[in-house]
């Protein structure tokens, strides 16, 4: 630091105090970058949580297939067979 010491003892000298501005004001800029990466590593891992869970499930669904009504227990299925009153019709509403 030849070129920026004080032409006076007590007082720093004017390219001094830019330079020591200057370097403040890097410092806060990297560490609000810092600050930053770090937010932007945890949005990342929870993301990444999310698509595995989300992958799971989806390996999980793959191998379920679905099974037919018959196939299953067609006495599982519930029909309420109910005439209508007003119109006559048979509304076949599955519960």
């Amino acid at each position: 630091m030849l070129g920026l010491s004080a032409t006076n003892a007590g007082t720093p000298s004017a390219q001094l105090r830019l330079y020591q501005s200057q370097l403040q004001q890097a410092r806060r800029e990297a560490s609000q970058a810092a600050d930053r990466v770090a937010r932007l590593e945890q949005q990342s891992r929870v993301a990444r949580q999310e698509a595995e869970r989300a992958d799971e499930r989806v390996r999980g669904l793959e191998n379920q297939p679905p099974r037919t009504e018959t196939a299953a227990n067609p006495a599982s299925r519930k029909r309420i067979a109910s005439l209508s009153q007003l119109s006559g019709t048979l509304l076949d509403t599955t519960a």
